[in-house]
């Protein structure tokens, strides 16, 4: 017998369906796709809404023996509804067969567990397909704001992520619209029917097989040989899409972990330091000397001395060193390596000019869309992500405590250290971080906001959230305002020398910014299309490299040797059909798909370096803070003149493995023939973990 509902019921049903249509009118145009209306997909949409609105609002009785009849059919089905309504929403129509089952296998542990706690088929049926549902949902949202989707280190970075994205820019495709809509028909139609229990001993009975059934789950998912998926963490999309969203979570989570490299012992890499104790630095008449750099009961460089050889003698490091600026730019990358780029302006005119005159290259970077904090860390530490754990986030997992840093080395050399960066100062655990990393000073945007910054707590906080005493260009402090601040901290140094490490946050996604006080300025004439996102990206770079000129025109007038890094962190998520115009056959040539992974990098100085080369080719974040050293006549530690040495093999590293002096890829593996390679990993390990 078929009847409408009544009372709380019908009121709850009915908000439920006006919501999910406010839902999908706010996301229509997902329905579009090269300016065509979809209209199969739309109808497909409109059918599941249906539906959905009959499952909240109709009840269909039955008598007591087919309510538990059904009820029971629900619950052994519904893992596998779960997993079918997951592949709607995230677009995949079919597994092979082992990795379905074994996707399947996960979602039934998790309405088990659910069991096992509530007694309730009902409840765990309806709790377990809407946090799977939730889930995935959130994945794909990740996936369109950064191009990369959920791996575990994302829930360390949760509050950053928070920060720097607003309601506005979390949009559904049609498919995640259908998904939901599917997802709540299942759910108002299971919560309709419950097992209910007539005798005492099928209570006990029901919570002996659960648990039985969620043991047997458990050593099942423990017993997956994780180590036998093909993964990939520099195309975690194409890794979700093969092998399921749940166990690609779960095989990044096992292999998250910070294991001792193969061999490893603290013994061995103090041996081997050993060699560096004496270094010829520079043309061989001055041998730098540092003691125990590393070693130190407080995690300090050590004492820095240079020999001299006409005195015979060895003296404090007391050179004429410069000061030191390091420009970390929010998603500052050249689109035109993937491909040929034609727009009607010239976005990176002056950063281009100066790539005539100074020292210049690529980097290449292990994330995409996102991450800043890896590269960041490289930089700084001159470590190599590609020692790390896959898709771990560096700062938030992994810097629990003190380690040597480009700021606590240029500490022993009389350097005041700041840290900079016009954003949160909890974003990336920064406050914390920079004190790990021996920074004397941390100004964040809550520093430059004159007292107008509050804390973060809602999208609206979000826009504009530092008052009116800064500068934006959208909702975030400009280039050329920060810019104003670091000349602010070198004005107002307290040393002789300083060194400026600032990260900037202008250009940061989403490109959907449509305020009346921003105006796209840059437009792609070549490869044709329609690519928004795109071009307000672009018009953004021409903005930061304004501020650029700004900034090294600044000190062009400055009396003292100041040396200028400046580089992207990574590239921008902008639209895929650009991408593939640019670069259609990418995905067949290692070398070709790297070029993602790349931003460009400029070394200027107000003095000569003595230097002819200036394109220096390919290099990788780690090794620039080296090279930034190296151009600054510091001398280098025991740590760093291992680092060089390993660039003498592998000249640029990522996440996945490496380049070699002829330009070939090698992949990342456990250990290595050479044994240069095999103690730079021995050195992150315990810089991070082995110290402890």
């Amino acid at each position: 017998m078929a009847e409408f509902i009544s009372g709380k019921k019908l009121w709850i049903s009915v908000a439920v369906i006006i919501l999910t249509a406010v839902l999908i009118a706010l996301n229509v145009p997902s329905f579009v796709s090269d300016g065509v209306f979809m209209t199969e997909t739309a109808v497909r949409c409109a059918a599941c809404f249906v539906a959905m609105c009959a499952a909240l609002l109709v009840d269909v009785r039955f008598p007591h023996w087919a309510e538990n009849l059904i009820a029971a059919v629900i619950f052994f089905v519904g893992p596998l509804l779960t997993f079918e309504t997951i592949k709607l929403i995230i677009g995949i129509e079919r597994y092979a067969q082992n990795i379905y089952w074994l996707n399947v296998l996960f979602y039934a542990v998790l309405q088990v567990m659910i069991f096992f706690l509530t007694q309730s088929t009902r409840v765990s049926v309806c709790a377990s397909m809407a946090i799977s549902c939730a889930i995935n949902i959130a994945n794909e949202i990740v996936l369109f704001l950064r191009g990369t989707p959920l791996v575990p280190t994302d829930f360390f970075a949760l509050g950053t992520a928070l920060k720097v994205t607003n309601s506005g820019e979390w949009h559904f495709n049609a498919d995640m619209l259908t998904g939901f809509c599917l997802c709540v028909m299942f759910i108002a139609f299971a919560s309709k029917y419950k097992l209910e229990y007539t005798k005492k001993w099928e209570r006990p009975c029901a919570a002996i097989a659960a648990a039985v059934a969620l043991t047997v789950g458990c050593v099942g998912i423990y017993d997956i040989d994780y180590e036998s998926f093909s993964t990939s963490t520099f195309d975690t999309e194409s890794t979700n899409n093969v092998n399921g969203t749940a166990l690609s979570f779960y095989i990044n989570f096992r292999k998250m972990a910070f294991d001792p490299p193969v061999g490893y012992s603290a013994e061995k890499l103090e041996k081997y330091l050993e060699r560096y104790d004496e270094y010829d630095y520079g043309d061989g008449v001055v041998t730098a000397k540092v003691s125990d750099a590393g070693s130190d009961s407080d995690g300090s460089a050590g004492d820095i001395e240079v020999y001299d050889s006409e005195s015979g003698a060895y003296r404090s490091a007391e050179e004429d060193y410069p000061n030191i600026i390091v420009i970390m730019n929010e998603s500052f990358s050249d689109l035109s390596y993937l491909g040929r780029l034609r727009t009607d302006t010239p976005y990176m005119e002056y950063f281009d000019s100066l790539t005539r005159d100074y020292i210049n290259g690529r980097n290449l970077v292990s994330v995409l869309g996102g991450g800043t904090c890896n590269t960041e860390f490289e930089f700084l530490t001159g470590m190599s992500m590609m020692y790390m754990p896959a898709n771990c986030y560096a700062y938030m997992q992994h810097v629990t405590g003190d380690v040597d840093s480009m700021a606590s080395y240029l500490g022993k050399f009389g350097y005041q250290t700041v840290a900079m960066h016009p954003f949160y100062e909890v974003c990336w655990k920064r406050n914390s971080v920079y004190k790990f990393m021996g920074f004397d000073d941390f100004v964040s945007g809550e520093d430059m906001a004159n007292g107008e910054a509050g804390m973060y707590v809602s999208a609206e906080r979000w826009e504009k959230g530092f008052g009116d005493s800064v500068e934006y260009i959208r909702t975030l402090i400009s280039d050329s305002f920060f810019y104003d601040k670091v000349i602010e901290q070198f004005e107002n140094k307290t040393s002789d020398r300083i060194f400026i490490f600032g990260v900037t946050v202008q250009n940061h996604s989403s490109y959907e910014y449509d305020g009346d006080d921003f105006v796209t300025d840059v437009h792609i004439k070549k490869p044709e299309g329609d690519f928004p996102r795109a071009e307000q990206y672009l018009s953004l770079i021409k903005d930061s490299d304004e501020a650029l000129e700004e900034l090294i025109s600044y000190f062009e007038g400055v009396d003292e040797k100041t040396l200028i890094v400046f580089f992207g962190d990574h590239q921008p998520n902008v639209e895929t059909e650009l991408i593939d115009a640019l670069a259609p056959d990418r995905s067949l040539f290692v070398n070709s798909y790297l070029t993602r992974f790349e931003t460009p990098f400029l070394i200027w100085s107000n003095y000569d370096l003595g230097t002819e080369d200036k394109d220096i080719g390919v290099t990788s974040a780690n090794y620039l803070g080296l090279k930034t050293l190296e151009y600054a006549g510091i001398p280098l530690s025991r740590e760093y003149q291992m680092i060089r040495d390993a660039e003498e093999i592998a000249p640029a590293m990522a996440t996945w493995g490496y380049y070699d002096r002829f330009g070939m890829w090698n992949d990342r593996l456990d250990t290595y023939d050479d044994e240069v390679l095999n103690m730079y990993n021995f050195y992150t390990y315990y810089q991070l973990h082995g110290r402890k």
